[in-house]
Formats: C-alpha cells, sequence, structure tokens
C-alpha cells in the first residue's frame, strides 16, 4: 500500500492526459457522461467535471476522497466513484470511456471480456480515448500477467469504431513511482459507429 500512495502523491497534480485534452480541446463533443477506468488521482476525471461532463471514476483503490477535495460544491454533483476491480467491473451506457495507464493491468485472461464491455457500454457516437502499452515496453518481459499489443491488435478492437487520432510513442522516462523505464504505448481516439 505505500507505493500506491506514493503513485497518487506523485501523479496527483500533473497535467490531463495529451489524449484528454484533444478530445475536449479539438473535436469538442457536448458534455455528457464518461466513466474513466482506472482513475488513478483522478487528473482526468477532475478535467472532465471541469469542462461540464458527468463521470464516473473507476479504481481498484478508494480514492473517492483524493479526487472530491479538488471539486467544488457544483462540480462534485457531477461526480461519482466506485471501487471495483477490471476483472468484476459493471459498466453502464456512456457517452465516453476514458481508460490511460489502465487497462494493460487487466488480467491478461480477462482483457477481452472486459474489452467487450467497454465496446458494447459506449453508446452510438460516443468515444473511446485511451491507450495501450506495446509489446516493446520494458515490463512485457516482467510481468506477464499484463496486456501488451501489437499495433496491428489495438487497431483490430476498434472494428466498430472509426479511428479518430492514433500515435505510436516510444520513449525512456520515469514511472508515477520515479523509476525508469521504456515505455511503448499506442494513444488512441476512436468515435464508435
Amino acid at each position: 500500500m505505500p507505493n500506491i500512495e506514493k503513485y497518487y502523491n506523485n501523479t496527483e497534480f500533473t497535467t490531463p492526459k495529451a489524449n484528454v485534452k484533444y478530445f475536449i480541446e479539438k473535436i469538442q463533443p457536448p458534455p455528457g457522461k464518461a466513466i474513466e477506468l482506472g482513475c488513478g488521482a483522478g487528473n482526468e476525471t477532475v478535467y472532465l467535471i471541469k469542462n461540464n461532463w458527468k463521470v464516473l471514476a473507476i479504481d481498484r483503490e478508494d480514492v473517492e476522497q483524493r479526487i472530491a477535495k479538488r471539486l467544488n460544491a457544483n462540480e462534485r454533483e457531477k461526480f461519482k466513484f466506485k471501487k471495483e476491480n477490471f476483472e468484476n467491473i459493471k459498466l453502464e451506457k456512456t457517452n465516453a470511456i476514458i481508460a490511460n495507464d489502465s487497462l494493460p493491468f487487466c488480467q491478461k485472461t480477462k482483457f477481452q471480456e472486459l474489452w467487450n464491455k467497454i465496446k458494447e457500454n459506449i453508446l452510438e457516437g460516443g468515444y473511446f480515448v485511451g491507450n495501450f502499452f506495446g509489446i516493446n515496453d520494458s515490463w512485457k518481459p516482467l510481468r506477464t500477467e499484463m496486456v501488451f499489443l501489437t499495433k496491428e491488435q489495438v487497431i483490430n478492437l476498434f472494428t466498430d469504431f472509426e479511428i479518430i487520432k492514433l500515435k505510436e510513442i516510444e520513449k525512456d522516462a520515469v514511472t508515477g513511482l520515479g523509476k525508469m523505464k521504456h515505455w511503448h504505448i499506442f494513444e488512441i481516439t476512436a468515435k464508435k459507429k
């Protein structure tokens, strides 16, 4: 548990992910309901709420108060939190699902089931904004239970979507715990057909 608290403390006030900012600032969808999967310290949740979205934030750790303290009374009306892990998750119909640095941590054997739930619960014309870890990520040989995908596998997940933006990133950078690693990430923004 100390590691997870350190992670949240280290990441609590980082800027929202570029793909979420792109979604709000460039695509400019009308505000609706969003679900953030693996919300962590809540940066994207807070950003969406401050842009008039209603957000259900889901995480396996209880981070509700950590997020709520960053919202005023009116903003808290747009915030709901559920403590759930991906393997048992229950989702509801929504206009957008946000999932950054979270889906790779789903147990590999349960990933397809989780992905099916995500696809089923994004409304027609709704969006997926998130990322996946690629096969060149330095965690791949160390964390065999996690999900690492090729570019082709990522694209194949989105057969029912129009891919608006797909960006492949490889870089050496620190983790939320301050350790250096090689990142291989596919950032994707897609609209459900």
